[in-house]
Formats: structure tokens, C-alpha cells, sequence
């Protein structure tokens, strides 16, 4: 069962990777108690949280046989949405997050943020219990072919660039070969700083993702130029989407297909409009390796019959019967308006919607909200 601990530094957070059996064998916190000064925020819903905190706010973790316990420490009054409240409470001098055992509880550490996720009950396959939850960039383990400038403050002849080969190796000076298999960014970092206190005086070392030489993306569908889009560095959706030529005049929703642990490809869909909108988290999120990114034709409503223009039209979700025939040109003089019939299938059925739109018209009757695919069928008017 993997979680991730961290530790402080004197300049920032960084982490390493532990499991949940290690630390009951060692029976030791991840981080013991120090001085708090920082805040704490919980959002999110059952099955994946995050802990957003600002400043320092000393971490520890206990385990016992029915549950994993984190403490989080700080000091102001910690936030919590509402609904968590079987996991997270809030406590004199931070909060405590409770995880039962056996739903499979991990934890990722990002700077700034912990992420929690678990296998809640009721929830609803990966989608729903934070699979696609990437809110903060992705950390992945160093490979072949990725690119890296890395700093050493103040010994300026030593900062370089470097690119890892086949065999997961890096060369850097003094150090010569330096293996980075199985290593993040963060992971590489503290290695460098333990192998060159050797040769500089307390070294401080920076190291930055260029490029990734062997992960990527495919981006299908509606975009101008459909397919693989390699990561350089971390990606959300929409800068995906842009590196693949942008959206076309033809796009609609946009689907994520995402492997979960076990291997399942699980899916979901945001419209462009929230891709658009920004201010959250819930839409533009970071996407993985080998991450498929499908951009769906736009839905549409069709019109024929006894309309000026018929055609196919974009379905929006204010579109209603008279707006669509409006789209289409309005009725013909040979229109049979207390006849129109919407087309529609309902549960894999087809169903046929009557409406008197000349009714509607005179506002007798409320106007009839469409759904995406269905066609109006304008009738012509018998005189014999």
C-alpha cells in the first residue's frame, strides 16, 4: 500500500517514497513535531481530498491495525468541507484525517498540497473516487531520453545541462556517472546534494524537468492535427489540445480515457465550456502518460420539413424547439404549426414528441428544451 512522506529543508519541501509496511516495521512519524506557523485547507469529496497548506505545518503518520492515521499540524483554524467529516476532523492545533485500513488509502505529497485518495464507499469506479484528480504536476520517475538542467548555487562551472541515457545514467562533473533509475526530479535533487558534499561546502542543488524523451499523450478527434504529443514537461488538457493544432470548428466535449493501477481504462467528459472557464480544478487538469485525449464531434439538434433552411445545428443547453427553427430559417407559409414532431431515442428506444408550436408561439404552452441528436419534423399543411 504506497503513501508518500516528506521532510523539511531549508529552503523548501521535498519527499521521498515509503510504504505503509515500512513505517509500521519502523514505528517512527514521518515528520516529527516542530514549530507550526501555517494553515490548513481540506476540499474535496469521500474517495480523494486534498490538503492545501500554507506555510509550515509539521506532518505525522500512525498506523494501527483497522486504520492510517495523519496528523497535520498549524496554527490557525484549519477549513474542511462539509461531507468529509467521517474522515477528516478538525482538532485543537490542526486536523487529523482517519483512513480505514482496508480501503486501500495513498497519500501524494506535492509541495503545498497532500492527496488522499481511498476507495470510499458507494463510490463509483476510478472516476469517481479521484483518478482524475491530477491538480498539481504530475512527479514521474527519471528515464531514458529525459532532459535536465541542473544548478548548483554558487560552483556556476558545474550547472548543466544533462540528458539521461539507455542505461538510466547521467554524467555530471567530479561525480562522473550518477544512476537515476527509479528517481523523480525531487529524489535526483537531494542524491546530488548528498554526493557532492564531498567536493562543495553544503551544496544547494536546483534541478529542473525540460523535456521527458519517452512520455506522451495522443490527442484524437475534432483537433487540427490528431495525435501523439510527447511531454515536455507537464501538460493539462488544454495545452495538449494547443500542441495538437487546437480545437476544430467541428469540436465538442472533450473525453480523458485514464489507466487506473489495476490497469482499467476508465473515462470522463468536460465541455469546452469548463475547459474554458478556469478558476477551479475541475476541468483543466494535468494529464498523464499515455493519457488519451479524445475531442468529441459537436453534439447537434437536426431540422427539416417545413423550415426555410434545414440543416444540423449545435446543440447548446439553452437550444428549444422554436430557437432551433429559428436557426433553421423559421417556418415555411406551408408550415403545419399545430404539428411538429421531435424525434428522439430514450433509453434505446425511438420516441416521438408531438408539440403545437403555434401554441407556443402565443405563449399558451412553455417552449419544449431539446436534447442533443434530436430532429424536428415540420409538417406541411393539407388543403384537400
Amino acid at each position: 500500500m504506497p503513501c508518500v512522506g516528506f521532510f523539511w529543508r531549508g529552503r523548501g519541501w521535498g519527499w521521498v517514497i515509503v510504504t505503509l509496511a515500512a513505517l509500521a516495521l519502523c514505528g517512527l512519524p514521518l515528520l516529527a513535531k516542530g514549530e507550526k506557523s501555517g494553515q490548513v485547507r481540506v476540499e474535496g469529496r469521500p474517495g480523494a481530498i486534498r490538503c492545501v497548506m500554507e506555510g509550515a505545518c509539521p506532518v505525522h503518520n500512525e498506523i494501527a491495525s483497522q486504520t492510517v492515521r495523519w496528523v497535520i499540524d498549524c496554527s490557525g483554524s484549519p477549513t474542511v468541507a462539509s461531507g468529509l467529516e467521517a474522515y477528516v476532523k478538525a482538532v485543537s492545533g490542526g486536523i487529523v484525517v482517519d483512513l480505514p485500513a482496508a480501503s486501500s488509502p495513498s497519500v501524494t505529497w506535492e509541495p503545498g498540497v497532500m492527496t488522499f485518495r481511498w476507495k470510499a464507499p458507494g463510490a463509483k469506479g476510478s472516476a469517481e473516487s479521484g483518478l482524475f484528480d491530477t491538480f498539481t504536476p504530475p512527479a514521474y520517475p527519471l528515464g531514458p531520453g529525459d532532459k535536465l538542467l541542473i544548478t548548483v548555487y554558487n560552483v556556476p562551472d558545474m550547472s548543466q545541462t544533462v540528458v539521461v541515457d539507455p542505461n538510466s545514467m547521467i554524467t555530471f562533473p567530479v561525480l562522473d556517472k550518477v544512476s537515476v533509475k527509479g528517481l523523480t526530479v525531487s529524489d535526483l535533487q537531494h542524491k546530488m546534494e548528498e554526493l557532492l558534499k564531498q567536493y562543495v561546502k553544503e551544496p544547494q542543488v536546483n534541478i529542473q524537468l525540460l523535456e521527458y524523451g519517452s512520455r506522451y499523450v495522443n490527442v484524437l478527434g475534432e483537433v487540427a492535427t490528431p495525435g501523439r504529443i510527447p511531454l515536455k514537461g507537464a501538460l493539462k488538457v488544454l495545452d495538449a489540445i494547443t500542441q495538437a493544432g487546437g480545437f476544430t470548428n467541428k469540436a465538442g466535449d472533450v473525453e480523458i480515457q485514464r489507466a487506473d493501477a489495476n490497469g482499467h481504462i476508465e473515462s470522463k467528459t468536460f465541455t469546452q465550456e469548463q475547459l474554458l472557464a478556469g478558476g477551479g480544478h475541475d476541468s483543466n487538469i494535468y494529464v498523464l502518460d499515455q493519457d488519451v485525449i479524445n475531442v468529441l464531434p459537436v453534439k447537434s439538434v437536426y431540422v427539416s420539413g417545413e423550415v426555410k433552411n434545414p440543416g444540423s445545428f449545435p446543440y447548446t443547453k439553452d437550444i428549444t424547439l422554436l430557437r432551433a427553427v429559428a436557426l433553421a430559417g423559421g417556418f415555411t407559409q406551408w408550415a403545419k404549426k399545430d404539428r411538429v414532431d421531435i424525434l428522439r431515442e430514450k433509453n434505446g428506444q425511438p420516441l416521438v414528441v408531438h408539440v403545437n408550436a403555434s401554441k407556443i408561439e402565443r405563449g399558451k404552452i412553455d417552449d419544449v428544451p431539446l436534447q442533443p441528436d434530436d430532429h424536428i419534423v415540420v409538417h406541411a399543411r393539407k388543403f384537400f
